[in-house]
C-alpha cells in the first residue's frame, strides 16, 4: 500500500527503541495521535495558569486532555465520565473532581464543584449531547476546544451568541505540538500518556482490538507487531 502523506504523523525519536521502557514506548506512540489531539483541545480553548476546566469525555483523548489542561496550568480540572477505571486514571493525571451525572443535573453538579462556570470545556467525543454539556458547563465569555469528530449533521451556534463564547477546534497539527512541546515533555518524564494503553493485541487480533475499544473494555488498544 502506497500512503503519499505518512508523514504527517511521523516524529524522530532520539536512539533506538531498546533504550527505552515499555512505559516510555507507549507514552511516544500517543504522540502519533491521541496526545496532540488533547493537547489540540486544551490549546484552542486558550487554557491559561488559573483556569477551571471541564473535559468531555473519558476514552483516550479525553485523557489526554486532562494531561494538557494540567499542562497549561489548570486550576480546576473536572472530568464529565461514568467509568471507574478511567476516572482513576484521570485523577492520577492531574483531574481534581469527577461528575458521572449528564444532562441539567451533569451541568448543575460542575457548576456547584467549580463555584459558577467554567473558564473552558475540552470536548472529546463528538456527539451533539457532549457538545450540549460542554457549552452548558462555560460561564459567560467561557471558551470552548472541540476535538471529538463530529458525529453530528449540523449544530447551530446561534446559542452561545448572549453567552459570549469562543469556539475552537478540529484536526490537532501533530508534528507541531510534538516538535514544539509534546516529546520534550514525555523523554522528560513529565507527562505520562501512555498510560492510555490498557490492552496489547497482535496485528492478527486487531479486529478483537477494535471490539474491546468498542465495547469500553480497553481504554486504548496497543498492536504489537513480532
Amino acid at each position: 500500500m502506497r500512503f503519499e502523506f505518512a508523514n504527517w504523523a511521523l516524529i524522530k525519536i532520539p536512539g533506538q527503541p531498546s533504550d527505552y521502557t515499555e512505559g516510555m514506548l507507549k507514552s511516544l506512540l500517543t504522540l502519533a495521535d491521541v496526545m496532540p489531539t488533547g493537547y489540540h483541545a486544551a490549546r484552542v480553548a486558550d487554557v491559561k495558569p488559573g483556569d477551571k476546566v471541564v473535559v468531555i469525555g473519558d476514552g483516550a483523548v479525553g485523557q489526554c486532555a486532562v494531561i494538557a489542561a494540567k499542562m497549561r496550568g489548570a486550576s480546576q480540572i473536572v472530568l464529565m465520565s461514568r467509568h471507574e477505571d478511567r476516572q482513576k486514571m484521570a485523577l492520577e493525571s492531574g483531574a481534581t473532581a469527577v461528575v458521572a451525572e449528564r444532562g441539567e443535573e451533569g451541568i448543575a453538579k460542575v457548576r456547584e464543584i467549580l463555584g459558577g462556570g467554567a473558564d473552558a470545556a475540552l470536548e472529546c467525543v463528538g456527539t451533539e449531547a457532549a457538545v450540549d454539556q460542554a457549552l452548558g458547563v462555560l460561564h459567560n465569555g467561557g471558551r470552548l476546544g472541540f476535538v471529538g469528530v463530529p458525529h453530528y449533521n449540523n449544530r447551530a451556534l446561534g446559542s452561545t451568541f448572549a453567552q459570549n463564547i469562543t469556539v475552537a477546534g478540529g484536526a490537532a497539527s501533530v508534528t507541531t505540538y510534538d516538535k514544539q512541546i509534546l516529546l520534550k515533555a514525555v523523554l522528560d518524564g513529565d507527562i505520562n500518556p501512555g498510560r492510555v494503553f490498557t490492552s496489547s493485541y497482535k496485528l492478527e487480533d486487531i479486529d478483537q482490538a477494535y471490539k474491546d475499544m468498542d465495547e469500553r473494555k480497553t481504554i486504548k488498544s496497543m498492536i504489537v507487531f513480532d
